[in-house]
């Protein structure tokens, strides 16, 4: 009896031990992906946006292709473009421009080549896994720089900031949407777009989603 209860115990613990290797690399990966987009994952991300954010994004591209009102094949940088949403509007929107999206979320950006892939824009997007304090990317390439509820998990938002104006082309804009300064430190911990203070001075805000008095999000545009 005693052998049998051994050998029982012992198969429940190799069973446990098996799953908690199978299940540790999916619970990391579910956490750095909550510490970067606040959601467990490209598919849960990707499914929220579909169904809540659709007008979000309609707005936004609509903004992008007014701020590159006269810019001939611009180059756009999307800094956290999670599964795609607005880069597939933005490059249906812009023919003759191509976007670029960087991110530290490898399945994010997964889900966003196969977007722009299925939608036929798989030859005007490329994708760069970094982070937003060093961008590879070469100095006074870029038209326009755009970010959506992004900028609050930027650990280093004011070096983020600084790589973002040394992107931009004479002229060039970005557009970052992101939440009030309060919220924004309560979901990311980080200054968000409070930290473009530092280093642009040619900037306007509009509130871009409020109900009644409340703003939900603001837009940042910051002129290089």
């Amino acid at each position: 009896m005693r052998i049998r209860r051994f050998l029982f115990l012992g198969g429940i613990a190799t069973l446990g031990g098996a799953l908690a290797v199978l299940v540790s690399p999916v619970l990391g990966r579910a956490r750095q992906s909550l510490r970067t987009s606040s959601s467990p994952g490209a598919g849960p991300y990707e499914l929220a946006a579909g169904l809540f954010l659709r007008g979000w994004y309609d707005d936004l591209a609509a903004d992008c292709a007014a701020a590159l009102t006269g810019v001939h094949s611009p180059a756009i940088l999307e800094i956290g473009p999670g599964p795609g949403h607005l880069a597939e509007r933005l490059l249906a929107r812009l023919p003759g421009a191509t976007w670029t999206g960087l991110d530290v979320d490898a399945g994010m950006l997964e889900a966003a080549g196969r977007r722009l892939t299925a939608a036929g824009h798989a030859g005007r997007g490329s994708l760069i896994l970094a982070d937003v304090a060093g961008m590879p990317i070469v100095d006074a390439s870029v038209d326009l720089v755009v970010s959506s509820l992004s900028a609050h998990h930027w650990i280093n938002a004011e070096a983020g900031f600084r790589e973002i104006r040394r992107v931009l082309r004479p002229d060039g804009r970005a557009l970052i949407v992101d939440l009030p300064a309060g919220l924004a430190h309560l979901e990311g911990g980080g200054r968000g777009p409070g930290a473009a203070d530092l280093v642009f001075a040619s900037q306007a805000r509009r509130r871009f989603r409020g109900i009644g008095p409340w703003t939900i999000a603001w837009q940042v545009e910051l002129i290089r």
